[in-house]
């Protein structure tokens, strides 16, 4: 995770405060300086000092998908096909790094992500995409291997009207970076060393809970420390970016579990397979496919291999069967309080069995869960 490096966050925050600086100049001045140039400028600089290769990578990447964008909203015939093979396209670099760990692009999986959100803008909304904002869209660097994923649509608003620089907002962006780093190495550290040691112990109903309640534990310290940093830094640079955990632990169903968890992939996924396959109101079915989709999906992003889509399977048919027994949503409001906390507890539980996929060497997941009927 390159916000570790010292060197490249020192980088990201001076040219924050640089193109903070910047934004005040041009508020004070009838001269306006390009801002919007100028990040672009310094992203490349800083993906050149980092990798010349990568550098060179997406500048290719992204001038392929803009063209893209431009094919298609000149079309007149085959825009689906277009539109899918586009789609297909874009998504082979990250296929390859999955198939051959050899061709791994650093931030491909969260870029992908946003190159086909830029096809469905040029396709459903029949809107050209601005070169410079795609540019800097796709490599905006406080979320470029972390998350959260940006919309092109957000983006290019955030860019038109970005943050005001004020002092409140760097004390804001300090916070925000601060805690971020708090969870990603000081919390995640306590955890992983009794984490660790608990793994060499015979699974018991005790032990296995108190692994499944860490698993849980490092996976969100370390997205939503990441989250952190990324939303701090962007702050400095005048950027909105999208808050990616809200409390999902007052989440009493799963359906409402993933609107606080990991908002931006969920979401991102869902919405786009929803526009493909429904654009009117959906039956329970229909819901119910989508969000079966969505985690096989999600699943697939993480690894090729049998124990992920196992895991995607697991959480896709929770959220299938929401769907079908119109069960997504509880109201905190109007729910008995004892009854929301044990529907919070059990969805949260559900979902940090999955976690230890995530957490634990794939041939130790099984006996961790067997020792939970092991007295």
């Amino acid at each position: 995770m390159w916000f570790l490096d010292v060197n490249i966050l020192l980088l990201l925050i001076a040219a924050g405060f640089a193109i903070m600086i910047l934004r005040v100049i041009n508020h004070n001045s009838r001269f306006k300086l390009p801002i919007n140039h100028i990040m672009a400028i310094s992203t490349l600089v800083i993906l050149y000092s980092i990798d010349k290769k990568l550098l060179f990578f997406y500048v290719a990447y992204i001038l392929i998908t803009y063209a893209f964008n431009i094919i298609l909203l000149k079309a007149k015939r085959f825009k689906k096909v277009l539109f899918f093979t586009f789609s297909v396209v874009a998504i082979l670099p990250f296929l390859f790094g999955r198939f051959d760990n050899i061709f791994l692009i650093l931030g491909i999986a969260y870029t992908i992500f946003k190159a086909i959100d830029s096809f469905y803008h040029t396709y459903y909304g029949e809107q050209k995409i601005d070169f410079l904002t795609y540019v800097n869209f796709i490599l905006f660097l406080p979320v470029f291997t972390s998350g959260p994923i940006h919309r092109y649509r957000e983006f290019a608003s955030s860019m038109k009207a970005p943050i005001k620089p004020s002092v409140e907002n760097i004390s804001y962006a300090a916070r925000r970076i601060i805690r971020g780093f708090f969870k990603k190495v000081v919390l995640v550290a306590l955890v992983t060393i009794p984490f660790v040691h608990l793994q060499e112990l015979t699974p018991t109903w005790s032990i296995s809970l108190l692994l499944i309640v860490m698993s849980y534990l490092l996976i969100y310290l370390d997205l939503s420390g990441y989250s952190d940093i990324a939303i701090g830094i962007g702050a400095l640079w005048g950027i909105k970016v999208p808050e990616n955990f809200k409390k999902p632990w007052n989440a009493p169903t799963m359906s409402q579990f993933w609107r606080s968890w990991h908002v931006s992939l969920s979401d991102n996924i869902r919405e786009h397979i929803y526009v493909v396959v429904v654009k009117k109101k959906i039956t329970k079915l229909q819901g119910g496919l989508i969000g079966f989709l969505t985690m096989i999906i999600m699943a697939m992003w993480h690894g090729f291999n049998l124990p992920y889509l196992i895991a995607g399977t697991y959480l896709g048919l929770i959220l299938f069967i929401e769907n079908i027994f119109s069960i997504t949503t509880l109201n905190r409001r109007t729910a008995n309080a004892v009854h929301f906390r044990l529907r919070c507890l059990t969805t949260n539980f559900l979902f940090a069995l999955n976690s230890l996929v995530f957490t634990l060497p794939h041939d130790r997941v099984l006996p961790v869960i067997k020792g939970l009927v092991s007295f």
